[in-house]
């Protein structure tokens, strides 16, 4: 891992991202969007589920959005300038240049949290409902980490399609049903919570929920024992996938758009 390149592809991919007006979109507008829409839903309801639900909630979905869309686009949008093949073979190495723009888009998606929190606060003028804010603090660490590990994943998994934009837009909202970032699990079909620990954002939702409600000191170390497990998980699937990614890319030669 070449750290030289992974801080000049960050540092390229925060300044030329926002150039593009559909990430301006997802930075600036849509956490707005999404923020105002969960405030208005848990307004009347108690402190400490706006806070999880309005305020939490809604900043993950946020990240999640901003990082899915322009990482998982940014290799769609490589191969349509026929520049996918060549960062693929570049001596710089392509996971160190990936792993540089989903940097990049990850300080573009901190931001964008910020920005949803600090609305909702501001236009509900609502306070922040939490017992244990170094909780929240470390729950977002590791959130971040498993959504950049996550959107590597998808990254590369795209590198093989052609249909990455469509698998894109499908993506996003079954993962905040899935999570409960938006509403309680509980109210998903039995058959379908499973699902759930499969995703990073869900045990962050559990954490924030401990947090707020200054849950038992097991049960935290339990769920962030889990969410860290969920991390490695998706670690090493990641290590997988790019080495058959690599030998399956080499074999095919179907980088181009044709």
């Amino acid at each position: 891992m070449n750290l030289v390149v992974i801080v000049t592809s960050a540092k390229q991919q925060f300044l030329l991202s926002i150039q593009r007006n559909m990430f301006r979109f997802c930075v600036f507008v849509s956490p707005l969007a999404q923020g105002l829409i969960l405030g208005m839903m848990y307004m009347n309801r108690s402190s400490e589920e706006f806070t999880i639900y309005a305020v939490f909630g809604s900043s993950l979905a946020s990240f999640w959005g901003t990082l899915l869309f322009s990482s998982v686009s940014d290799i769609d949008r490589e191969r349509y300038m026929g520049t996918l093949e060549s960062i693929f073979i570049a001596p710089a190495g392509f996971i160190n240049i990936l792993i540089g723009k989903i940097i990049g888009n990850t300080l573009w998606g901190i931001i964008t949290m910020g920005i949803n929190i600090s609305f909702i606060l501001l236009f509900f003028q609502k306070k922040l409902y939490v017992s244990d804010y170094g909780l929240v603090i470390l729950t977002f660490f590791l959130f971040m980490i498993a959504m950049i590990i996550m959107a590597l994943m998808m990254a590369g998994l795209f590198t093989l399609s052609r249909s990455a934009r469509i698998a894109m837009n499908s993506l996003e909202h079954p993962i905040y049903i899935l999570s409960g970032v938006m509403f309680p699990l509980s109210m998903l079909p039995f058959f379908v919570r499973p699902l759930s620990y499969l995703l990073a954002p869900a045990w962050a939702v559990r954490l924030f929920k401990l947090a707020v409600y200054d849950g038992a000191i097991n049960s935290k170390l339990e769920l962030l024992g889990g969410l860290i497990v969920v991390i490695i998980g998706y670690a090493v699937i990641c290590k997988v996938l790019y080495k058959k990614v690599e030998y399956r890319v080499r074999v095919s030669a179907t980088l181009g758009v044709y």
